[in-house]
């Protein structure tokens, strides 16, 4: 019995002695944080690291505290990419690249409590992504030796960093788009941590705590969507999007919204877009003008839908290699734009490339046909007798043909057949609607380019110069545009009497424009009474007081209006009353004894726009 108790206190005494060698000393500890610290080494640091005595914690614990306080610079990271990736054995490589990815983490942890209020504008900005594309490597397990166990243990590593900065971190949280940028590429790397297998989408989409619309993409879709908005409508509008431009998604795993410049480590491809505010498109920034009134949609889905479809053409160039020639000649942004319009408004792309193919311009038409061929290449099954159909905004094509380069030639979009014809060369030297030639008259969504002149005349309407140096336009309609160069310009009509009454639809873009009542020439600009409207989210609406000799007087409160492109005014003078109704807004005023008469008119300030269509002017 006592031999029994003596041989248990024996092995009693070489558990214990072994559970003290599997700590690490202070020693060996600082040993490591020096290595670390002098970028040294690397062979020690695995031997110390990946010793088979200790457990993942403490090997991780050894690893966060070398990293403490250290800057996490590209000579660094390259030292721990030797460190896991250098020699050893292959069986220490899972340790090792699982307790530095955990202690690349927790130096990220530490860099986000330090900088609570000021991320976007840290330098350590640049340590958080260095050390993010890093995890990624090791997570996706393009690294050799990284195993499944290994990537395991970086997507649980990721995921815990994710939940512990959370309001930095969801997805669904809004944040700068810097910072968007490196959670994006958090994100992906935990998706590419998670086994494949028919659970894959849903237990990253459980790992990274989405909800809604972001979570159906992923689930469904099998596409990460992320941006800095955090908003189910962004995502709503990417998957809309993609319904045209299925090409963009094709081996990608993930879209990005925010800088299309913007890089990803990641084990497929992750799509980049530009963003823009969520403000009306205006002629500035609109593909269509000013042959075209911009698409009704925001600058940030034009933004989206560009970047969108440089991937979808790019894209649709690997799949038909006959494309690339012409595409690279014709420039690929420029056929990507092409694309992109298309897939949001068609018919008035169509009609713009045409207006412009008219005045001699060829190339839109070429890029029409570029873009049309590009997105066939990942046209969906349709029925058989739509033959070739392509989805686009507002419109499908169908019985698209294609040239043996894959460039449209023909195709039929809301009832009518559109035919290119190209010399040898490519360059396109016809255009048919239904057998016969283009003309003006065909297309309802191009307007007339303003010119500065006297005066303006079409559809039944005659405008003239009231006061500065305008540039107008009268078209079908009735259509009247008016481009300011400064805050006198205006061009009036007459009016039926001094009671009148102006109805019409009006966009405004670039800057405050509007309609003019009781308009006369002054001794600097014009005098009358001036419903000003001021684009922008939201709109504003004024009336305004002009005395003719350059100042504007406010004769109402400023008000706001509902986010719209477009707005309907009706404009209403009965002696000295006036009644001004923009959508559901009313403004009223009382006119002075000097604003008994006048004309009406249309202003504009410098380098704004202003566009009425349905212009109608009549008694009140």
């Amino acid at each position: 019995m006592r031999r029994a108790l003596l041989a248990l206190a024996t092995v009693a005494g070489l558990c214990s002695a072994a559970d003290a060698r599997a700590s690490l000393t202070t020693s060996e500890t600082e040993q490591i944080r020096g290595f670390v610290a002098s970028e040294t080494h690397a062979d020690r640091v695995r031997a110390l690291v990946a010793r088979p005595d200790l457990s993942a914690d403490e090997s991780a614990a050894a690893m966060t505290a070398a990293l403490a306080g250290t800057v996490l610079d590209a000579p660094r990271m390259a030292f721990l990419g030797e460190v896991v990736q250098g020699g050893g054995s292959a069986a220490s490589r899972p340790v090792l690249v699982v307790a530095t990815v955990r202690a690349v983490l927790a130096r990220a942890d530490a860099i986000y409590a330090q900088h609570p209020a000021d991320l976007e504008r840290s330098p350590a900005l640049g340590e958080i992504a260095r050390g993010y594309v890093f995890v990624a490597g090791e997570a996706s397990g393009a690294d050799a030796g990284v195993d499944a166990t290994a990537r395991a243990g970086c997507g649980k590593a990721i995921a815990d960093h994710l939940a512990r900065n959370a309001s930095l971190l969801k997805l669904d949280v809004a944040v700068p788009v810097q910072v968007a940028h490196l959670r994006a590429q958090a994100s992906v790397a935990l998706l590419d941590a998670m086994p494949d297998g028919p659970m894959r989408r849903v237990d990253a989409a459980d790992r990274l705590g989405l909800t809604g619309a972001r979570r159906a993409a992923l689930v469904e879709l099998g596409l990460l969507v992320m941006d800095a908005t955090g908003a189910d409508a962004r995502v709503t509008e990417v998957r809309s999007l993609l319904d045209r431009l299925p090409g963009a998604r094709d081996g990608a795993e993930a879209v990005f919204v925010g800088d299309t410049q913007a890089l990803f480590r990641a084990r497929a491809a992750v799509v980049s877009t530009d963003d823009a505010p969520p403000a009306p498109l205006g002629d500035a920034a609109s593909p269509w003008a000013p042959e075209g009134a911009p698409a009704e949609v925001p600058a940030s889905t034009l933004a989206v839908a560009r970047g969108l479809a440089v991937a979808a053409v790019r894209r649709a160039l690997d799949r038909r290699p006959t494309l690339r020639a012409r595409v690279e000649h014709d420039g690929l942004a420029a056929v990507a734009t092409t694309a992109a319009m298309l897939v949001l408004d068609a018919p008035r792309t169509l009609d713009v490339a045409a207006a412009r193919f008219l005045t001699g311009k060829r190339d839109t038409l070429a890029l029409v046909a570029d873009a049309l061929g590009a997105l066939a290449a990942f046209a969906p099954q349709g029925p058989v007798a739509d033959g070739l159909a392509v989805p686009l905004g507002h419109a499908r094509a169908t019985h698209v043909s294609l040239d043996p380069a894959g460039i449209a030639t023909s195709f039929r979009l809301d009832a009518h057949l559109w035919r290119l014809e190209h010399d040898d060369a490519g360059a396109i030297t016809a255009l048919h609607r239904d057998g016969a030639p283009v003309v003006a008259s065909m297309l309802p969504a191009a307007r007339v380019v303003p010119t500065e002149a006297e005066s303006w005349t079409g559809s039944g309407l005659v405008f003239a110069r009231l006061s500065g140096a305008p540039r107008a336009a009268v078209s079908a309609g009735p259509r009247v545009r008016v481009v300011g160069s400064s805050v006198s310009d205006a061009v009036s009509a007459p009016a039926p009497g001094d009671d009148v009454a102006v109805e019409a639809d009006v966009r405004i873009d670039g800057g405050p424009a509007g309609v003019v009542l009781r308009a006369l020439p002054g001794t600097t600009g014009f005098k009358g009474l001036s419903l000003l409207l001021v684009p922008g989210a939201p709109a504003h609406a004024v009336l305004l007081t002009a005395d003719g000799a350059g100042a504007d007087l406010a004769a109402s409160p400023v008000v706001e209006l509902a986010a719209s492109p477009t707005h309907h005014v009706r404009l209403a003078v009965r002696g000295a009353r006036v009644d001004a109704r923009i959508d559901a807004v009313t403004l009223t005023t009382t006119l002075s004894a000097d604003l008994a008469h006048g004309d009406v008119a249309l202003r504009a300030y410098p380098g704004a726009a202003i566009e009425a269509t349905g212009w109608r002017v009549g008694k009140p």
